[in-house]
């Protein structure tokens, strides 16, 4: 993990995080940037540049440790999926072909989609795919990954004391085996890291505060379904080198071991 202080205008920290992205040897390694300005283009700045996160100064410690559990979770997870792909290699066993990339699906689980409309709208347009309006109930009901979405934006923005279900529809989307694929963007009441924090516990994969822009919430979900798409080749291809491990190549039977 890289923690990244950016607050100091001598340097260009942004052009750092990007070169950090960019190099085969750190493009894996989670980043949070630290310091910025409180504000939504300081924010997206950072995230641009290939920042996972963006804490503002002062540094709530629960909220940072959370993150810092979920995007290391989620590393770990990524290393394993190219330990696997890297053995099948080396084993002699061919490359997978990259399948057509299907456009992503991406789902809203909201009980108000008219007070989100304009998100909804923005990130349909911004990443050119549709985006589905679900209620509670209809997000659970994918039975396998591939009809499950890529991306689960679930609105949280208005849980309170009395309206705690949503903790447990996010930890039963991570244990389903229809849905525990999917990548999930929760969206919670600004200011209150104590709400934030549990989600990313849950298995979030990230979260942000209602009434950030549009384009803040595009970019984190292009970012969250770029990786999880990543994730599903790197299984495809460990699929594929199991298969080959064990069947003849010339005749498609299975081999004597």
């Amino acid at each position: 993990l890289i923690l990244l202080n950016v607050s100091d205008p001598q340097e260009d920290h942004h052009a750092f995080c990007r070169a950090l992205r960019n190099a085969p040897e750190t493009a894996s390694i989670a980043m949070i940037a630290t310091g910025v300005a409180d504000t939504g283009i300081a924010r997206l700045a950072a995230l641009d540049a290939g920042a996972d996160d963006v804490l503002p100064r002062p540094i709530n410690d629960t909220l940072l440790l959370a993150r810092i559990r979920s995007l290391l979770r989620v590393r770990s997870v990524g290393q394993e999926l190219l330990l696997r792909e890297s053995t099948s290699r080396a084993l002699g066993f061919e490359d997978a072909r990259r399948a057509f990339e299907r456009p992503a699906k991406i789902a809203f689980v909201t009980a108000s989609p008219d007070q989100h409309s304009a998100v909804i709208d923005a990130v349909s347009q911004d990443m050119r795919y549709a985006v589905t309006v679900l209620g509670m109930e209809a997000g659970l009901g994918a039975e396998t990954p591939a009809t499950s979405p890529d991306l689960l934006i679930i609105d949280a923005s208005d849980i309170d004391e009395n309206n705690r279900n949503l903790f447990s529809f996010v930890s039963d989307l991570r244990s389903r085996a229809g849905t525990r694929l999917a990548a999930q963007l929760i969206i919670t009441p600004p200011d209150r890291p104590e709400v934030t924090a549990p989600f990313l516990d849950l298995g979030a994969d990230d979260a942000v505060a209602c009434g950030v822009s549009c384009a803040e919430i595009s970019l984190r979900a292009k970012a969250l379904i770029r990786r999880k798409q990543q994730h599903d080749q790197l299984r495809a291809t460990v699929r594929s080198g199991l298969n080959a491990a064990i069947t003849d190549p010339l005749t498609g039977l299975y081999n004597r071991r």
